[in-house]
C-alpha cells in the first residue's frame, strides 16, 4: 500500500539510503550511488554501500515474502520501506531487539546474522558522519507477522 506523504520530510541519510536499497533491488548498479556514499561518509562510504548490497542480497535470497518497493525516483514510500528505514533507524540507535522485531517482518522468517550485522554496519557509518536516522515506533500491525507452523512429531 502506498502512503501519499511525499519522502520531503526524510533526512538526507534516509533518502540515500531508500534510494540506493531502490536501485539495488532493481539489480541495476549505479555507479553513481558509490559516490554519494563516499562524498556522504568519506573513506567509509565505500564499505557502507557494500555492506547495504549484502543487506539487500539477504533480503532476496532469504525473504519468504514479496516485498513492496517503488520506483527509484517516485515521492512516496510503501510500508516496506518504512519498514527498512524503521530497521536502520533501530540499528543506529542500538536497539536491537527492534531491529530483528522488523527484520523478522521483512523477511517472514528469523533473520540470518549477516544481514542484522550489515544493517548496523551501515547505519553506524552513516552516525559516525552526522546522517541520523529516525526509528519511529511501529504499531504491532505495521510490522507483518511470520505464520507460525506447527509440524507434528512422529511419536504423534
Amino acid at each position: 500500500m502506498y502512503d501519499l506523504k511525499p519522502r520531503d520530510d526524510l533526512l538526507h541519510g534516509e533518502r540515500l539510503l531508500i534510494r540506493t536499497v531502490r536501485l539495488l533491488a532493481l539489480t541495476a548498479p549505479c555507479h553513481s550511488l558509490k559516490a554519494h556514499f563516499e562524498e556522504a561518509c568519506g573513506c567509509a562510504g565505500q564499505a557502507a554501500y557494500r555492506m547495504l548490497e549484502v543487506f539487500v542480497q539477504q533480503l532476496g535470497a532469504r525473504g519468504r515474502r514479496r516485498l513492496t518497493l517503488s520506483i527509484p525516483a517516485d515521492p512516496r514510500l510503501t510500508d516496506d520501506e518504512r519498514i527498512i528505514l524503521d530497521a536502520f533507524g533501530c540499528a543506529q540507535a542500538e536497539d536491537h531487539r527492534s531491529l530483528d522485531e522488523r527484520l523478522w517482518g521483512l523477511l517472514g522468517a528469523q533473520p540470518p546474522f549477516p544481514m542484522g550485522a550489515a544493517a548496523c554496519v551501515v547505519a553506524e557509518t552513516l552516525a559516525m558522519n552526522g546522517l541520523m536516522l529516525r526509528s519511529r515506533p511501529a504499531p504491532e500491525l505495521a510490522i507483518p507477522q511470520p505464520a507460525l507452523f506447527v509440524f507434528p512429531m512422529a511419536a504423534e
